[in-house]
């Protein structure tokens, strides 16, 4: 019994692989993910200087043979400085798409399979978030938390959350209506055992989607925030805090925006096509593993 099992399971598998591999730009997006996650990861070793080491006698210098990227207005590498600020704008993006899914999903799930009562409970809760200017509800998180990086993807986290509610309800709601479902519930199976056996497998294909689509928007999020002051504070930086301080240089030296603006563009766009080659890819196998 379970060989057959593994089967279905198995071959689900091997039909997204070799749908996968057909997707060119997304393989490309893939492995310029993974090579910069491992730069990030390495950048100790990778950077040419210490990120934080001034030489103020050379300052808002361009590129050139000793520092590729430039200088800042301290005197300090600029290509160091975006190697180590990949791992702040990395984990900030983890982190906001983790809280948005720790909010988001329980209260889909349930909204899905309950219904009801609960359902309308729950989405009238979601409107009223939803109701709030985005910007607005942000500042208003941070001011209360303080200014600093945990609590700018906290605050990015409670904006992303609506929609990954909404889309498990949409999912589950889906689910529930198959006949293997309804079945499961004329023997007698609790909510608790369909939702583990039937609903999430089959909630995986479009979240792992979503993920990848939000990672990218919780990136621009944390940039956006971190130009204000709102995010990453100093010593920490991220792309999006060079960025804002860079702009102050821009007549005098436009690779301090330029450079981390690049990475900032190469990195959301790479996620978004990844995004698009596993939505493509991901069919319906694991409603067929269930």
């Amino acid at each position: 019994m379970s060989d057959v099992a593994a089967a279905p399971s198995q071959s689900g598998t091997v039909r997204f692989l070799r749908r996968f591999r057909r997707q060119t730009l997304s393989l490309w997006a893939l492995g310029f993910l993974i090579v910069l996650t491992l730069l990030a990861v390495f950048a100790p070793w990778v950077a040419p200087y210490d990120p934080l080491q001034q030489d103020l006698d050379h300052v808002l210098e361009g590129p050139s043979a000793d520092h590729w990227f430039g200088t800042d207005e301290l005197g300090r590498d600029v290509l160091s400085r975006v190697l180590f600020a990949s791992r702040v704008s990395l984990l900030a993006a983890v982190q906001a798409v983790l809280i948005a899914l720790a909010i988001g999903v329980p209260p889909g799930l349930v909204a899905g399979m309950w219904g009801g009562w609960v359902d309308a409970l729950i989405m009238r809760a979601t409107d009223a978030l939803m109701s709030f200017p985005p910007l607005i509800l942000a500042v208003a998180i941070i001011a209360v938390l303080g200014p600093s990086l945990t609590n700018a993807m906290i605050a990015v986290g409670v904006l992303l959350s609506p929609t990954f509610l909404r889309l498990m309800r949409a999912t589950t709601l889906s689910v529930a209506q198959e006949t293997y479902v309804e079945a499961a519930q004329s023997i007698g199976c609790t909510r608790g055992w369909i939702i583990r056996k039937h609903v999430l497998p089959n909630v995986v294909s479009p979240l792992f989607v979503q993920i990848s689509v939000f990672a990218g928007v919780a990136m621009l999020a944390e940039a956006g925030l971190s130009f204000l002051g709102l995010g990453t504070q100093p010593p920490e930086s991220s792309w999006g805090a060079m960025v804002g301080r860079g702009f102050r240089y821009i007549a005098h030296a436009p690779s301090l925006i330029v450079f981390p603006g690049l990475a900032i563009a190469v990195t959301v766009l790479a996620l978004y096509v990844l995004g698009d080659g596993l939505r493509d890819s991901l069919g319906r196998e694991t409603r067929q593993e269930s």
